[in-house]
């Protein structure tokens, strides 16, 4: 479950179904204006207008993982983070890895405790500005 700082309710979106550069596939795109989308990935419903919820996330690396075009413009206004309770186990090679455990929590990138492990990266963007 994610902490309620970091999920939008029933935002009014448009979803259309978005070819891909790659041969007969597609991803479904909800637009929520003309600066902001956000993809769809277990869309099971049709087009047109709908309200969607969760954690919208910034395209930002998006176009690693998905062929379509970067939409989401804006200025970052804030960073945070998700953590959780860090666990570290010492490597043979004298560092550590770190196991994530416990319910994660919305943190402000300066304040993570060191008992603690980033998990997401949060930004908060002003969509109205460029």
């Amino acid at each position: 479950m994610l902490p309620a700082e970091v999920v939008s309710w029933d935002v009014p979106v448009q979803v259309e179904r978005v070819a891909t550069n790659l041969p007969g596939e597609h991803d479904w795109v909800a637009h929520c204006n003309e600066r902001v989308s956000a993809l769809l990935s277990a869309w099971k419903e049709s087009e047109g207008p709908t309200a969607i919820s969760g954690c919208l996330m910034y395209e930002r690396y998006l176009h690693l993982f998905h062929h379509v075009a970067r939409t989401t413009r804006g200025r970052i206004v804030r960073h945070a983070c998700i953590t959780r309770d860090a666990h570290r186990t010492p490597t043979s090679h004298g560092g550590y890895s770190v196991n994530p455990s416990g319910p994660p929590t919305f943190t402000e990138r300066s304040d993570v405790p060191p008992d603690r492990t980033v998990t997401w990266d949060c930004v908060e963007l002003d969509t109205d500005d460029e």
